[in-house]
């Protein structure tokens, strides 16, 4: 391993520096995105939205390692700024999607502006190389961890695992459609 990095004569691990870097960065962020009247948090739905990646209340939390019921008080802000939209999936009509709106869509640029503005400062004296191997090490950990047994997502899958193994042999989404078919006979 690299050599050993030192805060006030104590030897710190990368992540604790990885959570103090964390904590820096978003401090500033949530002072600069004041500007256009939007938190961390907030600006990080917008771009899970815009981007697909996200577009159910179930599918934000997952991406932002929050509780489904924590959600709501998140982009209910949004929602009353008239940023974003609610609409019934098509194929299943208990999903809402998020939208985001022509005023979503202008929040976002504005907000995006200010989060560039933010990367070109934090990041003033550091070259292009330093900031791909940023990025790769950036990757690469997110990588590690996602697939680590301990990340809560492959926890929530071996539990479904076991508990169809327990149930028998189907996940228990599978069980739930079995239940409703056998229903609608």
């Amino acid at each position: 391993m690299a050599s050993e990095t030192k805060v006030d004569g104590l030897s710190v691990s990368p992540i604790y520096l990885l959570k103090r870097a964390e904590l820096a960065v978003r401090g500033c962020v949530e002072v600069a995105l004041g500007e256009v009247d939007l938190t961390p948090s907030q600006f990080f739905i917008l771009v899970l939205v815009k981007s697909g990646e996200a577009t159910s209340g179930a599918e934000l939390a997952r991406a932002m390692g929050v509780l489904p019921q924590s959600m709501t008080e998140l982009i209910a802000p949004l929602e009353l700024r008239g940023a974003i939209a609610r609409r019934p999936d098509p194929d299943h009509n208990r999903i809402l999607r998020i939208e985001l709106t022509a005023a979503g869509e202008r929040l976002f640029a504005r907000a995006a502006e200010v989060g560039a503005r933010m990367q070109r400062e934090l990041f003033a004296g550091l070259d292009a190389s330093d900031v791909a191997r940023l990025n790769a090490t950036f990757t690469d950990l997110i990588a590690r961890a996602e697939s680590h047994i301990c990340h809560p997502k492959l926890r929530r899958i071996a539990k479904g695992h076991t508990q169809a193994a327990a149930a028998g042999s189907k996940p228990p989404a599978a069980r739930t459609r079995a239940r409703r078919a056998a229903a609608q006979r």
